[in-house]
């Protein structure tokens, strides 16, 4: 073999093998598609009242690592719960619909790694089942969905307040039998005195 022809071998070599070696690190180099990723949570602290009112704590979060807009957000409050307040960094994005059973926040949006709180005051109706669940859901145009739900226990009327059984008095007490009883027993004072003479209390 030619000189000649043992470098063209030792070129096409290389060239392979500096082919295998760069062609995964060319691919592992290749970057994911940017996109936003969509979360939300809601929760509140302690029990709703019957005929009072409670606060709702609803986040929405973008961990992508782009933009999230826009942003549509709809909470249909369960049976028994109305608005009263939206307060909170999207307040102004927010409007009660549906008569005040739904929450309703259009045209925000959310930059990347990023999030947002704002608080929904509702009235609770006198009238309101003793457990209910809440569920927000948000979404963005041509992009993903994300929801979440919480459920609330209420209190007061017949609603026991999570505490468990019947929660009736065992007062009061009919005593008309009891007081009957006592007043139909007879006492013979003299049953053991001879010719004494009998005389019953």
């Amino acid at each position: 073999m030619t000189m000649h022809g043992l470098r063209r071998r030792m070129s096409a070599l290389t060239a392979v093998v500096g082919l295998g070696i760069a062609l995964p690190f060319a691919l592992s180099a290749t970057p994911a598609h940017a996109q936003a990723v969509l979360g939300v949570s809601k929760n509140h602290e302690g029990n709703f009242a019957r005929g009072g009112q409670g606060v709702y704590n609803i986040t929405v979060s973008n961990t992508g690592d782009e933009p999230a807009t826009p942003l549509e957000l709809t909470d249909n409050l369960p049976t028994g719960l109305t608005v009263a307040d939206i307060q909170g960094s999207l307040s102004g994005a927010c409007e009660a619909t549906n008569s005040g059973t739904t929450v309703h926040c259009d045209g925000f949006g959310l930059a990347p790694d990023a999030s947002t709180t704002f608080q929904v005051t509702v009235n609770v109706a006198d009238n309101a089942p003793c457990s209910v669940t809440n569920t927000v859901t948000v979404t963005q145009e041509g992009g993903g969905t994300a929801s979440d739900s919480d459920p609330t226990t209420i209190t007061g009327g017949d609603c026991n307040g999570g505490n468990g059984g019947g929660g009736g008095s065992i007062l009061p007490i009919n005593l008309n039998g009891i007081i009957t009883a006592f007043n139909n027993i007879s006492i013979n004072n003299n049953i053991n005195s001879p010719n004494g003479s009998n005389t019953s209390n």
